[in-house]
């Protein structure tokens, strides 16, 4: 009952499998369908339960569809990859005004509240070699209904002790900073500069509680995508938990964002992955082009083909994403991470 279903061609004329050019092999995995006729019995495939994306054929806790992001066996309970948590992320680009000031949104997950710490960086940003860089940024913290929950100018104001207490206090007081502890759903921080002035800045999100029954589930962060040092950064750290890697898809988007109102939208986004040396991972101009199977299976393909994606298997250490515009163009982009578990 646990054979794999695989393809075999048929003499369209009689409906009887031609002796001449019959083969019996297993199907190329380039999306969740194909990964299922490979390594799924057709019992299985005819039950959701069992061999959909969110079923469990050999009962190990881990989800078809994470075995198949993972390439382990989906009826072996032996087989699994552990996952890795994100535990921190961060986004550097020019800080504009109006629809150009930098968003950065994220989801916790689970079941249980987590302590993070927000941080707005900029005037400490000209010590490593960024031009142009915001002087003095101001940090909202807001809930999935657009609701202020926190807002902080220069971090010493209000969370001073517990914030040093962390270890993560700005190196300039200037730069602000907001710890909170916060229910899982989702929640978005603004950074802006101090009376509308401009410049590059970072805002950056840390797990400070980094339990399982919660986790950063995704990350984006939306700003205006220029050319040089005020292209779109966005980077996160893995967890360095033993043998832990992450299944992540990072998404670089552009012309979706005008279909929602927002004005101006980069209207070809490249993407690319780099890990903390600087090293190229992967590139990608349209999201079809070379995993359009794979990220398509994770539900996760950009709504416009000129939109960027790509899926990885990252192991514990920092990674950049980084978004511009194809042939020097600009507009307002939004890069995101997914973490798939």
């Amino acid at each position: 009952p646990d054979v794999p279903a695989v393809p075999v061609w048929v003499d369209t004329r009689t409906g009887n499998p031609d002796p001449f050019i019959t083969r019996v092999g297993i199907a190329p995995e380039v999306d969740f369908t194909s990964f299922q006729a490979s390594r799924l019995s057709l019992d299985q495939i005819n039950d959701p339960q069992l061999g959909g994306p969110a079923g469990n054929a050999d009962g190990d806790a881990t989800s078809n569809l994470s075995e198949f992001l993972s390439q382990t066996e989906p009826n072996d309970a032996g087989s699994f990859l552990v996952t890795a948590r994100q535990l921190n992320i961060s986004t550097r680009e020019m800080v504009g005004t109006g629809d150009d000031v930098l968003i950065g949104g994220f989801i916790v997950s689970g079941t249980t509240p987590k302590q993070v710490i927000l941080r707005g960086i900029g005037p400490s940003l000209a010590d490593l070699g960024v031009n142009g860089v915001l002087q003095d940024p101001t940090l909202d913290l807001r809930d999935g209904t657009g609701s202020l929950l926190f807002s902080n100018d220069d971090w010493r104001e209000t969370q001073e002790d517990a914030i040093a207490a962390s270890g993560l206090q700005p190196n300039d007081d200037r730069e602000s900073a907001i710890l909170a502890t916060l229910d899982p759903g989702a929640y978005t921080a603004v950074l802006q500069g101090s009376n509308a002035t401009t410049g590059n800045a970072l805002v950056e999100a840390y797990d400070l509680d980094p339990t399982p029954a919660s986790q950063f589930a995704n990350i984006s962060t939306r700003g205006l995508v220029g050319t040089g040092d005020a292209v779109l950064i966005g980077g996160l750290i893995i967890s360095n938990e033993a043998s832990a890697q992450a299944n992540i898809v990072v998404r670089a988007l552009g012309p979706s964002l005008g279909a929602s109102g927002v004005v101006g939208a980069l209207q070809d986004p490249t993407l690319e992955l780099r890990d903390g040396n600087g090293t190229l991972l992967a590139f990608n101009d349209d999201w079809r082009e070379s995993q359009g199977g794979i990220i398509g299976s994770t539900g996760l393909g950009p709504t416009d083909d000129r939109e960027a994606a790509i899926f990885a298997h990252l192991a514990s250490g920092a990674y950049t994403a980084i978004v511009q515009g194809k042939d020097g163009t600009t507009g307002v982009g939004l890069v995101e991470a997914y973490n798939i578990p």
